[in-house]
């Protein structure tokens, strides 16, 4: 029997799948969230917790979409909706840090937690600290492991892609650096791999970051692993790969349709990788 807080969960998260605000992605990993915050041997401080920062992110999302019905928006009233939420988010994160998670499940929705928190507040350091802890506890979830590959993509970039982008300023221990971080993305993808027919697209983002990263040769292999990949002809007969370039928002959040509770990539992934929303 369902207790309140799982029940407020699941009205939330059915919420969710309602709104065309949030992204696909956050919806299916906020019930990966709840999965291991409402399971039996779960304690209830991660239920609690978990239902206060849905009843959070609920709000904010309605205002969202009472701001879109406005004809007179102005920047100042996105800033202040922007600017509520992550004080929001930020007093779940101390709730988080602070909270006695008792049992391993709990423990994780914890973590998973933070990490989607912290990733809302575009600090991708600490979303890759708290995806690898949940892991660590046996979070062993295709979602889990993708969230991290691309995390430490996005890292890999914010870090040293400026710097690497701009070649004749880039050392060679900088490059490095930025090749190590790069194959550590690769290897949480391919931790992602189940063997269904969403590899496809994990194989995809293998190429991205192996070929942004300047192993070339080992992206098109990537790429040849992949199903339904879309590259052209160039004039000589040769193939052309997509650049490559940073992960943006809009390519996570074009996605194809949405199937409820599947937690199965292929129904999160964007039909073009085109970047257009």
């Amino acid at each position: 029997m369902l207790d309140s807080n799982d029940e407020a969960i699941w009205h939330h998260l059915r919420e969710f799948s309602h709104m065309p605000t949030p992204s696909p992605f956050s919806q299916v990993f906020y019930e990966v969230i709840a999965e291991y915050a409402t399971d039996s041997a779960a304690a209830e401080a991660s239920r609690e917790l978990l239902s206060r920062f849905l009843d959070r992110e609920v709000f904010y999302y309605r205002q969202i979409e009472r701001l879109r019905s406005k004809e007179d928006v102005t920047i100042a009233d996105l800033e202040s909706l922007a600017g509520k939420r992550s004080i929001a988010l930020y007093d779940v994160i101390e709730e988080a840090t602070d909270a006695d998670s008792q049992t391993t499940n709990g423990e994780i929705a914890r973590q998973l937690l933070l990490a989607e928190c912290y990733y809302h507040v575009e600090e991708p350091e600490k979303v890759v600290a708290h995806l690898e802890l949940a892991l660590a506890d046996g979070a062993d979830d295709s979602i889990v492991h993708f969230a991290l590959g691309y995390n430490r993509y996005r890292l890999a970039i914010e870090s040293f892609g400026t710097t690497i982008r701009g070649a004749a300023e880039a050392s060679a221990h900088q490059h490095a650096l930025f090749q190590k971080a790069c194959l550590q993305a690769v290897s949480a993808f391919q931790n992602a791999l189940t063997g269904a027919d969403n590899d496809s697209e994990i194989y995809q983002w293998i190429a991205r970051v192996l070929q942004t990263a300047g192993f070339d040769e080992a992206a098109a292999r990537a790429l040849d692993r992949a199903d339904d990949l879309g590259l052209v002809e160039s004039d000589d007969g040769e193939r052309e790969y997509p650049d490559p370039g940073p992960i943006t928002e809009a390519e996570i959040q074009q996605v194809r349709e949405f199937f409820k509770r599947s937690h199965r990539l292929s129904d999160l992934w964007p039909e073009d990788d085109d970047g257009e929303v």
